[in-house]
């Protein structure tokens, strides 16, 4: 009795992982057809496809414990200084602007949960023995390569290469993750990797080469973390870790890379920009990064010799101080100088040309950024 039951579990895992597959190429195949309809098809074929699986199959409940909480801490510091990074990063390499369709984001929440806790189910019923885990994670690559490519309007990720890359790894992590932690730690790396980039008002354009780099260097700094044995800590340690100071550190992590996410779009009050050479040392230095404050009708009047403004020049932003503001024919212009200049700026601006006021520098922050410009001129 207990082999046909053992059986009947193994032929139901091969079915819904044909099932997957299936899907994924239909989808793919008439991705033209199906383009304004595919999130919700998303959501209803996992939502139909978890309803039987837990049906046939069960479900085990996630349960939480202190080694769980650990690694779900591990991913979301992790994941925090992967965005911080990519995000600066993206300082010199540009961004990318989604079209926000609130619709389809939360289509793709849903998909990204439902989609997750059915990997849960499946890994938890797979038999080692046979390597049914790995056709569940050949099934969920298939099905990332073929459903990203058949929804893709993000020029982040629009070469197959790129894609077929990043599915393998993030598929290999999740189900690893998934059959030993559970679901809750995928929810916070598949919200990194996959809703992210569809997603988020502005998301980092490192092109090809670097969105690889950077995403297989965060994977395997995650799994080394999580692939450690974890020591086994009593309950009175555990509570003093959830308030101490590693446990309000995460948090500011998190508040920190919201806060890069709004200067680096470009699309709020404040932005942040790298000082990419010496030209105002030593006020600036190369490496170092300034809040602009952008020019508006209330403060651009409120301009004056001394002042350290952003403007650009031949497609870059310069940062210089402010020398003199000259009237000419009823006219202000402003006069611009490098402080470890020989010479005045060639070119007089309007205030219109002011993008930005400097109202602070954090030292060397920016370098990372420069680099990797200096290093993309070079290739060019």
């Amino acid at each position: 009795m207990k082999k046909q039951i053992t059986k009947n579990i193994q032929l139901t895992l091969h079915i819904i992982n044909i099932l997957i597959i299936l899907y994924a190429l239909i989808t793919f195949i008439f991705k033209d057809k199906l383009h304004n309809l595919i999130h919700p098809l998303n959501v209803s074929f996992f939502m139909l496809i978890t309803f039987f699986s837990i049906l046939f199959l069960g479900f085990k409940k996630n349960k939480r414990n202190r080694d769980k909480i650990h690694i779900q801490n591990t991913y979301i510091v992790i994941s925090t200084l992967y965005l911080i990074t990519i995000y600066l990063t993206s300082n010199a390499t540009g961004v990318y602007k989604n079209n926000i369709d609130i619709f389809n984001i939360i289509c793709l929440l849903i998909y990204m949960i439902i989609s997750e806790i059915e990997r849960y189910i499946l890994l938890n019923k797979a038999n080692k023995k046979n390597n049914q885990t790995y056709f569940i994670t050949f099934s969920y690559i298939i099905l990332d390569i073929l459903l990203i490519s058949s929804f893709n309007n993000n020029i982040v990720l629009n070469n197959y290469f790129t894609i077929i890359i990043i599915s393998i790894v993030r598929n290999l992590l999740l189900s690893y993750t998934s059959q030993r932690f559970g679901y809750y730690p995928c929810f916070i790396y598949s919200l990194i990797t996959f809703i992210f980039p569809f997603t988020l008002p502005i998301y980092p354009n490192l092109g090809n080469y670097l969105t690889i780099i950077f995403f297989i260097i965060y994977s395997l700094i995650i799994y080394y973390n999580i692939s450690k044995p974890i020591r086994q800590e009593d309950e009175e340690n555990y509570n003093k870790y959830k308030k101490g100071f590693s446990f309000y550190l995460e948090r500011i992590f998190l508040v920190f890379v919201i806060l890069i996410i709004f200067l680096v779009s470009g699309n709020f009050r404040y932005s942040i920009s790298a000082i990419a050479s010496d030209s105002m040392y030593p006020e600036l230095k190369r490496g170092d990064a300034v809040i602009l404050e952008k020019t508006n009708k209330s403060n651009i009047n409120s301009l004056k010799k001394g002042m350290i403004v952003a403007f650009e020049e031949e497609g870059e932003i310069v940062t210089h101080r402010i020398l003199t503001i000259e009237l000419q024919e009823g006219k202000e212009y402003i006069i611009t100088k490098g402080d470890n200049n020989d010479t005045k700026d060639v070119t007089k601006k309007a205030k219109d040309d002011i993008i930005g006021i400097v109202r602070f520098k954090i030292p060397l922050i920016g370098y990372p950024a420069v680099e990797i410009s200096d290093i993309r001129n070079k290739e060019e």
